[in-house]
């Protein structure tokens, strides 16, 4: 699986934000206050939508990523999986029952039922919270406990399965030598 790009519409106090992830790493170099975290959280709710609501503002992401301006909350995101181009469209309305999603081919533009709304789960075998604390680390989130069940099931799986081990050996070795 691979990103291409991603357009947020509104999310957060990012609006009208376009990136183009490239070959191999895609580096974001902002200062403190740009929204890398809100990125990151918007590439997590392109994949999984938002958890049913908490009552802290803190861990009801749906009102804390509500625009600041208003407007249509939600964009887009394209990867590629299998050799096949898709785009993710997302819109987020007050409510769950707001909320639509939609899967296209990015190449043909019809629309594709490879995957559901569950596309995360689908993709990567992890649930929200385990995507999130396996791709990137907020700046005051809570470092105590990064592991899930989740994370732990498929880490024991690597051990068993000596592909992964060296497909993950081999990717170790490309961060590094970036």
């Amino acid at each position: 699986m691979k990103l291409i790009s991603c357009y947020i519409e509104n999310f957060g106090g990012l609006s009208q934000y376009r990136l183009d992830f490239r070959e191999g790493l895609t580096v974001i170099l902002e200062d403190n206050g740009f929204g890398k975290t809100t990125l990151a959280e918007f590439i997590r709710a392109m994949f999984y939508g938002f958890p049913r609501a908490a009552k802290s503002l803190d861990k009801n992401l749906r009102k804390k990523y509500t625009p600041w301006n208003g407007g249509t909350f939600g964009g887009n995101l394209i990867f590629e999986d299998g050799g096949k181009r898709y785009r993710i469209d997302r819109r987020f309305g007050a409510t769950p029952k707001g909320d639509t999603f939609e899967l296209t081919d990015a190449r043909t533009h019809k629309r594709s039922s490879d995957y559901t709304a569950n596309i995360g789960v689908e993709l990567f075998g992890l649930d929200s919270e385990s995507f999130a604390r396996s791709t990137y680390m907020p700046q005051m989130g809570d470092t105590a406990v990064m592991t899930t069940d989740s994370i732990r099931s498929k880490l024991s799986n690597l051990v068993e399965d000596t592909n992964d081990v060296g497909n993950f050996e081999k990717a170790m070795a490309a961060l590094k030598a970036k």
